[in-house]
């Protein structure tokens, strides 16, 4: 059960005048002139603005729901399943003697130093500043980096003919990025949503490797 609170959140940038209905989630008297400030005049007025978190492409969203339990009421015991142990010599069970280096994929395995890899980094200013070093990072570490949805259409040097992409210098920067730092481990990912793919896919090839 969700115990969010409607038509009134940080993340939007909203609020009540007055206090609001659990149910209803506007004020309990929604007064006529009210120059709107919750969810539902916001939506009226300027309706894209409740579409994302606000500042629009400015910030990274975390959830705001109260759930009635947290994962602190729980204790979890977990086990290891297949692990291989070391042997039990002080000398030789040491941290750097530790692997958890993985792979991922069914038949064309990508290798991962590292069980782990970014969120994605689509086309909002956020995610194009600091791509950089989310790439470099990933690159270094040996995992998989993400390149999120809509990159190639929101860069305003894309060069599209006949509605496909053909070249994106955005797209190019990033799989550049990536590939100039990697060592051979991990790989990268890229998100598409309807607008990738009605585009097509962006032919883009690092100098350096080909790959």
């Amino acid at each position: 059960m969700s115990r969010s609170l409607p038509n009134a959140s940080a993340a939007t940038l909203t609020r009540n005048r007055v206090g609001r209905s659990p149910y209803s989630g506007i004020c309990v008297t929604c007064i006529d002139g009210c120059l709107g400030p919750c969810e539902v005049g916001r939506s009226a007025i300027r309706g894209r603005e409740i579409l994302y978190p606000q500042p629009y492409s400015k910030i990274t969203a975390g959830s705001e729901k109260d759930y009635p339990v947290d994962f602190s009421d729980f204790n979890i015991h977990g086990t290891c399943v297949g692990a291989v142990g070391i042997e039990a010599d002080s000398d030789i069970a040491v941290f750097p003697a530790v692997d958890i280096s993985t792979e991922v994929g069914a038949e064309n395995k990508i290798e991962m130093n590292f069980p782990f890899f970014t969120g994605a980094l689509g086309s909002t200013d956020i995610a194009r500043i600091h791509w950089d070093s989310m790439a470099i990072g990933a690159a270094l570490c040996g995992t998989n980096v993400v390149i999120g949805e809509n990159v190639c259409g929101m860069d305003p040097e894309s060069e599209i003919k006949n509605g496909k992409i053909v070249e994106s210098p955005e797209m190019r920067r990033r799989v550049e990025t990536y590939q100039r730092w990697s060592a051979g481990k991990g790989n990268i990912i890229v998100q598409m949503n309807v607008e990738d793919t009605r585009l097509g896919r962006s032919r883009i090839r690092c100098r350096e490797t080909g790959r």
